[in-house]
C-alpha cells in the first residue's frame, strides 16, 4: 500500500477496513500459534464488531493538525532498523523516580490519605505493577529514586497560566545524567517526575523526551495533576494523601497512560493514525484525554510480535487491576468495562 498521510491538517482521512488489514498483515498460515490473537484483531477490524473509536478531524490544537502523521504499517515497524529488539540480555523495563517520591514522612508508607487519597509510595508501586501487566513478558525494576539536586541539570520557574509560575527541569541535563547510569540488563530506563519539563529555552514545556537509541527517557506528572494550574495549590508528591479518591485516580489513569505510551515508543511504536489509541500523539492534557486508554489492533499487534505476551491472560490481569482499584463511575471503571467486552470478543 503506498504511504500517505491518513490524517491532513484539513480533513479526517481514517483508514477503511481494507487498509486497516494491510496495516496489519495477519498471515495465519506462518502465525498459527496466534491464530486467536490473530481473529480477535481481525473481528476487532473487518466490521464485525465496533470494539476501537475511529480518529475524528483533529482540532486547531490538536497534534495532527500541528504535527500530520503518515501511517506506519506493521511490516515497516516490523523491518526498521531504529528498532530495539528485547533479548536474553536486555529485557527489563527500569522506572527511576526523580524527585521525593518515598522519602519523606508526609507520604511514606504508614501515610494516611485524606479522604482516600494516596501516598507517594502507592503510586509509584501501582506505576510498577501496571507497567509489569501492560508490557506481559518483561521484567520490571523500580530503581530507588533520584533528589532533583543531585541530577545538576538546569532549572527554571515558568509561567504555565495567568499568576501561576511551576518549577521546570532541562530534559538534556536529565538525560546527561541518565546516560551514565542504564543497568546492563535494560531494556529502557524511564525517569518520571512530578515536576514539568522543557527540552529547550525557547519552548514552554514537553510532556516527556525519549532518546531511542540510548534506551532512557524521561516524562513528567505535573500537568496530568488536578491542581497544576492552580497556584494555590501545591503539586509535589508530598501533599498527594490530600488529593480526593476522583482526584487521585484522575491523576493515576493519565499517569499510567502517559507511562505506557512513552515505553510504547522505545518498542519502537511511532504515534498513531489508525485508531483512537494508546499511542496518539497529544499536544495538551485535554488532547491526552481524550486518547484512548488501550492500544488498537495495529499497534497490539506490533507489541506482541516484540515481547510475545498471552493476550487474553495480558487483558484478564489487566482488567483485575481497574477492578480493584476503580472508583464508582471512573476511567478506572470505565477501562475494566472495556476489557471485559474485548475478553468477551475474542
Amino acid at each position: 500500500m503506498a504511504t500517505k498521510e491518513f490524517i491532513t491538517p484539513d480533513a479526517s482521512g481514517s483508514p477503511d477496513v481494507r487498509e486497516i488489514a494491510d496495516a496489519l498483515h495477519l498471515d495465519f498460515a506462518l502465525e498459527k500459534k496466534f491464530k486467536r490473537f490473530n481473529e480477535y484483531l481481525k473481528k476487532c477490524t473487518d466490521g464485525t464488531h465496533v470494539l476501537f473509536p475511529h480518529l475524528g478531524k483533529p482540532g486547531p490544537d490538536d497534534w495532527l493538525r500541528n504535527h500530520p502523521t503518515p501511517p506506519e504499517p506493521f511490516l515497516t515497524w516490523q523491518t526498521k532498523l531504529s528498532r530495539n529488539d528485547v533479548t536474553s540480555t536486555r529485557n527489563t523495563i527500569y522506572i527511576l523516580p526523580l524527585g521525593e517520591f518515598l522519602s519523606q514522612g508526609s507520604h511514606s508508607a504508614t501515610a494516611k490519605p485524606k479522604d482516600g487519597g494516596c501516598s507517594g509510595m502507592t503510586f509509584l508501586s501501582d506505576l510498577e505493577v501496571y507497567t509489569k501487566l501492560f508490557f506481559a513478558s518483561m521484567n520490571v525494576k523500580l530503581l530507588t529514586e533520584v533528589p532533583l539536586a543531585k541530577l545538576k541539570c538546569s532549572t527554571r520557574n515558568h509561567t504555565v497560566s495567568e499568576g501561576v509560575k511551576r518549577p521546570q527541569l532541562h530534559v538534556p541535563g536529565i538525560f546527561t545524567f541518565m546516560k551514565n547510569m542504564i543497568p546492563e540488563d535494560a531494556y529502557c530506563v524511564l525517569g518520571v517526575t512530578m515536576v514539568d519539563l522543557y527540552p529547550k529555552e525557547s519552548w514552554n514545556f514537553v510532556f516527556g523526551r525519549a532518546m531511542l537509541q540510548d534506551r532512557i527517557g524521561v516524562f513528567s506528572f505535573a500537568r496530568h495533576h488536578p491542581n497544576f494550574f492552580n497556584g494555590a495549590k501545591s503539586i509535589e508528591v508530598s501533599t498527594l494523601h490530600e488529593l480526593t479518591p476522583d482526584e487521585y485516580q484522575l491523576l493515576q489513569w493519565r499517569a499510567i497512560k502517559v507511562l505506557t505510551h512513552e515505553i510504547g515508543h522505545m518498542f519502537g511504536l511511532q504515534h498513531c493514525v489508525y485508531f483512537s489509541c494508546l499511542m496518539n500523539g497529544s499536544n495538551n492534557a485535554e488532547e491526552g484525554d481524550r486518547a484512548f486508554s488501550f492500544l488498537c489492533p495495529v499497534c497490539l499487534r506490533k507489541l506482541q510480535f516484540a515481547i510475545q505476551f498471552k493476550f487474553l491472560a495480558r487483558y484478564k490481569s489487566l482488567m483485575k487491576f481497574f477492578q480493584e482499584r476503580s472508583v464508582s463511575g471512573s476511567k478506572f471503571a470505565e477501562c475494566a468495562q472495556w476489557i471485559e467486552k474485548a475478553i468477551a470478543i475474542a
